[in-house]
């Protein structure tokens, strides 16, 4: 009975994933697990790999089960679920003794010799930027903080599945949203990256 519900959820995901393919042609499905799924046991990170190898596109499976999940816990959680797909970063370019001392910074919001020292810092190290945002916003992001001779290497997401940015250790990220608290807690537990604090609206804590 069990390998027979599998079967047929695997299907009926199939035939969903075809039609999306064929309307959308996305670079990435991203499947929100809720309840339903639960108490159904439909066991979505099982079924994932195989479709992946089916059809061709990346697929990731973000778990958003229980019911205080709000509107603005969607992009969390997917982007949270995205960043154990991203490659890993090669760090070696900072030595021990620089990753102790920066090991969590601030932007400066006042000008002194320790705040100028930390911007020296973050403009060196590879930067990465999490947060959904339309493209002529993140540009425009882009060129402001390049103006303050900081450089952003990469976003999460990407605009492209393919140009997801490298993270682990010796990566500094900021988030853009005021709710990504799990993809927060993500980037710097389970992949080793450095948080930047910053002041509003850049950051987790808004």
């Amino acid at each position: 009975g069990d390998i027979s519900a599998q079967l047929n959820d695997q299907k009926e995901l199939e035939k969903i994933c075809l039609q999306i393919k064929g309307d959308r042609n996305p670079s990435v499905i991203i499947w929100i697990g809720t309840c339903t799924t639960e108490i159904v046991k439909m066991d979505l990170e099982g079924i994932a790999p195989k479709l992946e190898k089916q059809i061709g596109i990346p697929i990731v499976v973000a778990r958003a089960n229980g019911l205080d999940y709000a509107f603005t816990q969607g992009e969390d959680t997917a982007l949270a679920a995205m960043a154990h797909r991203c490659p890993e970063y090669k760090y070696c370019d900072m030595n021990q003794k620089n990753k102790e001392e920066f090991g969590r910074i601030e932007i400066p919001t006042t000008s002194n010799k320790k705040s100028l020292r930390q911007k020296s810092e973050l403009a060196k190290s590879k930067l990465v930027l999490f947060g959904s945002l339309p493209s002529s916003v993140a540009s425009h992001l882009n060129s402001e903080l390049k103006r303050q001779s900081i450089y952003v290497s990469g976003w999460l997401p990407s605009q492209k599945y393919e140009e997801l940015p490298g993270l682990g250790e010796g990566v500094y990220v900021c988030g853009v949203n005021p709710f990504l608290s799990r993809t927060a807690t993500t980037l710097m537990r389970r992949r080793k990256c450095q948080l930047v604090g910053a002041p509003f609206p850049i950051g987790p804590d808004g």
